[in-house]
């Protein structure tokens, strides 16, 4: 369960949830209270954008960034000592050129990494572990300016005074920054939003200090969104179907696609229904499957039970979704994932938005999921599956009696042993 810190909530919306008028009828005042409930929660964005960071230190900062670094050392005794300990370790790791570090050092500073909120903030794992290779340390004297102008900071000993960037006199409207705090931003700071970044300290004493180098930064990002494009590509030019596409039609759709791993007996499509997004399949597989209706009667009382046919499948390099989306038709069958699917899905509105000759070529190469059958044919699919369901309920009855009345019992072994020793003879007792 994620928890929210104060600066987490847009209090705008908390008090007019507070103010909530009490003279609506309770249905009302569920559906608008549940609305303006999920508003409050203000949500960091997930790409790799500006790192937004903190002018004013919280004292959990600094917490949870020597437990980040505990967590992968569990089994150093606890305490000041230990944690000045693993934070030198991190230190030593960092001083090494990344590509002298071992894999279990850049896991250490991949856990440090974690433990900075205004990293985790806006970071995944993924791109966490990716900047943890390009991060160095450094070490200023007392008395020393920082500029944070070229790159981003995180003290990890000693402690700093922010100062005016521009006059370079102290900033009396920020606190002191120590260690577990950061300054500096990665991307370039425009008027705007500068005073909300600290671009410039003093240090108070002798300081170690984490650096992420913008041109560093620069050069991730783009190997970053140049990973994702082949992997996108890839997704696409995996079909056969779009196997042949010119490349510039391919990054139309590239653009508007986004990766999506999708759970087990997760329903993608419902029958009837106009497909919600086009999905292009990279591993996994889905079942397509058509309800049976009123071709048969009930077979319980209750009748309440909806009944499916399986009519196909739906596995890696296929897709499925253009025509639906594009010609507006309802999808003739349902479709849900067998396995855990990974692949790239691409929004209706982004379909729709592309230009006439990519729209074109893709209703000319891209085919119906499955041809809706006819009632003979569902009737025959139907009956064929549910005689090899009866055959393999039958197969297991049979086996499981066969066994129990040979006094096996499947799941239970027949010798059970007491761990304990029996009172008075120090050996173990047997039981058959």
């Amino acid at each position: 369960m994620r928890r929210y810190r104060l600066s987490d909530i847009d209090y705008k919306q908390l008090t007019q949830l507070i103010q909530l008028n009490e003279s609506i009828n309770s249905e009302e005042a569920h559906e608008k209270f549940m609305k303006l409930y999920q508003e409050i929660f203000l949500r960091p964005q997930t790409s790799l954008p500006r790192i937004q960071l903190k002018t004013r230190i919280q004292p959990s900062v600094k917490l949870e960034v020597y437990e980040s670094v505990q967590e992968v050392s569990r089994h150093q005794p606890h305490g000041k000592l230990a944690q000045e300990s693993l934070m030198n370790h991190v230190i030593k790791a960092l001083k090494k050129f990344p590509i002298e570090r071992s894999q279990s050092e850049h896991h250490i500073i991949y856990k440090l990494l974690k433990g900075v909120h205004s990293l985790t903030s806006q970071l995944g794992s993924q791109e966490l572990k990716q900047i943890s290779t390009v991060t160095t340390v450094e070490t200023w004297d007392r008395g020393q300016i920082i500029f944070g102008h070229n790159g981003f900071y995180l003290v990890l000993k000693g402690s700093v005074k922010p100062l005016n960037h521009e006059t370079l006199k102290e900033d009396q409207t920020v606190s002191a920054i120590s260690a577990g705090g950061s300054f500096g931003s990665c991307e370039a700071v425009n008027a705007v939003d500068g005073g909300a970044i600290i671009q410039c300290v003093m240090t108070l004493e002798t300081c170690e200090i984490l650096k992420i180098s913008r041109s560093g930064y620069e050069k991730l990002k783009k190997d970053l969104l140049a990973q994702d494009h082949e992997v996108k590509v890839s997704l696409i030019q995996g079909c056969q179907l779009y196997l042949h596409w010119p490349k510039l039609s391919i990054n139309h759709l590239v653009d508007g696609m986004q990766l999506k791993t999708f759970p087990a007996n997760q329903v993608l499509v419902k029958e009837g229904k106009i497909c919600p997004f086009v999905a292009f399949i990279g591993r996994g597989e889905c079942n397509i499957l058509q309800d049976v209706g009123l071709l048969i009667k009930p077979v319980d009382k209750k009748g309440c039970r909806i009944r499916f046919v399986m009519v196909g499948k739906l596995g890696p390099k296929q897709s499925f979704g253009e025509v639906s989306i594009l010609l507006n038709q309802p999808s003739p069958c349902t479709v849900i994932t067998a396995t855990e699917v990974h692949g790239g899905i691409i929004q209706p509105e982004c379909l729709k938005g592309l230009d006439s000759v990519t729209t074109s070529l893709i209703l000319q190469t891209a085919q119906t999921m499955c041809g809706k059958l006819s009632e003979e044919e569902v009737m025959k699919e139907f009956l064929t599956q549910e005689r090899m369901k009866k055959w393999e309920h039958e197969k297991r009855k049979i086996l499981s009696d066969a066994l129990f009345y040979n006094g096996v019992h499947p799941g239970r072994g027949k010798w059970t042993f007491n761990r304990g020793p029996r009172a008075g003879t120090g050996k173990s007792k047997t039981a058959i």
